[in-house]
């Protein structure tokens, strides 16, 4: 099976840990090279995706997928999404995409003032939330409360047009055409299978829910690609902690710079939405076999390579990467042990920076050619 976004399937971009794995990054190039048909997403603002431009302009969304950038396909927000329409505005300004492209399921929700001060009031932030009143609002729909406000609300001032998404997601496979769901956090904070019962999102993060989400049965999945970064992280917080994260020991931005070789003292990755500096932890090998089992990556994205090896920062030529043994050794022991290729490794931030993988996790040449 290629790593090309397969047509009359659906297609899922799915993060394989808790969060910031790249999944933007990767979902830019495949829109750049596939040029999907359809893009899909369940919209909600409690985290960022991020792509880098070629000419180094950084873009953010957190209700769009970023992908969008890179192509002029429709897209379509599931009924499942909760919006924010002032952030949802500004976003939709600072991409640059027409609003005729997008199309929201009149189930959607809007998080309201309200929401947000609730998630403050009970404490959410020491269990690692970025307090963007998604849970709350989650919560007021799954009650079905009277005033709960949905998409209609604020679909004047956003000046978009609802209709319902399951007919259209569904004429667009049945079309044979190409359609890709960008997924929102990670595997590692699902509901009921994350890390911690505790330390965890307010939703079900793995395959079968976001096809569900989206209306999809299972018969009609395409490619699952499950984006990982050498050493996952988890948000940090204002008041406590954030959890903790099972199978791993948590390091510092010191000591990974160490490891890597990286040419200075230390480095550090700040949390798109909060702000705050990320902890980072060891990869885990007893979470990680979890996501295999849950969630059926067909294909992996390995971004972060850099992270274990410095001089790979920035890297496209497959030859280098072959030279790395940190890299190699790590390629080794997932494709050995859990029998999904790396059919992708990510060097450094723009979206171009990235190596394809042959199916037996071995680079192959822009010829063909593989070794």
């Amino acid at each position: 099976m290629g790593n090309e976004l397969r047509k009359g399937k659906f297609n899922v971009i799915i993060g394989a840990q808790a969060g910031s794995e790249s999944k933007g990054k990767l979902s830019a190039y495949l829109c750049d090279r596939d040029q999907p048909d359809l893009l899909v997403m369940t919209s909600s603002p409690n985290a960022g995706h991020t792509c880098i431009l070629p000419n180094g302009e950084k873009k953010v969304s957190y209700h769009l997928p970023i992908g969008a950038v890179m192509c002029n396909c429709p897209i379509i927000l599931t009924p499942a999404s909760l919006i924010n329409p002032e952030v949802m505005e500004k976003e939709i300004r600072d991409l640059g995409i027409d609003r005729k492209r997008i199309m929201v399921d009149p189930r959607a929700s809007v998080i309201t003032s309200h929401s947000l001060k609730e998630e403050k009031k009970n404490g959410l932030s020491d269990l690692g939330s970025t307090l963007q009143g998604v849970g709350a609002t989650r919560c007021s729909k799954m009650m079905r409360k009277k005033d709960h406000p949905f998409i209609d609300i604020a679909l004047p001032y956003l000046g978009l047009s609802s209709a319902d998404s399951i007919p259209l997601i569904h004429k667009y496979l049945s079309e044979g055409k190409k359609v890709l769901c960008e997924s929102t956090q990670g595997f590692d904070l699902d509901l009921e299978h994350g890390i911690d019962r505790h330390y965890c999102t307010s939703k079900m993060v793995n395959t079968s829910m976001i096809l569900a989400e989206s209306g999809v049965p299972p018969q009609l999945v395409g490619n699952i690609y499950g984006v990982l970064r050498p050493y996952p992280i988890r948000v940090n917080n204002r008041t406590g902690t954030s959890g903790p994260y099972t199978g791993s020991k948590e390091i510092s931005w010191e000591e990974v710079a160490k490891r890597c070789g990286f040419p200075g003292d230390s480095f550090g990755e700040m949390t798109t939405t909060t702000g705050l500096l990320r902890r980072v932890f060891t990869f885990s090998w007893y979470r990680f076999r979890r996501f295999i089992q849950v969630c059926a990556p067909t294909h992996l994205c390995l971004q972060f390579a850099n992270y274990l090896d410095w001089n790979l920062y920035g890297e496209t030529d497959p030859s280098v990467l072959r030279e790395s043994p940190e890299l190699r050794r790590m390629i080794d022991s997932i494709e050995s042990f859990f029998r999904v290729p790396i059919s992708f490794v990510g060097t450094g931030p723009g979206h171009k920076e990235m190596v394809e993988m042959d199916i037996k996790g071995k680079t192959e040449e822009k010829t063909g050619e593989k070794t």
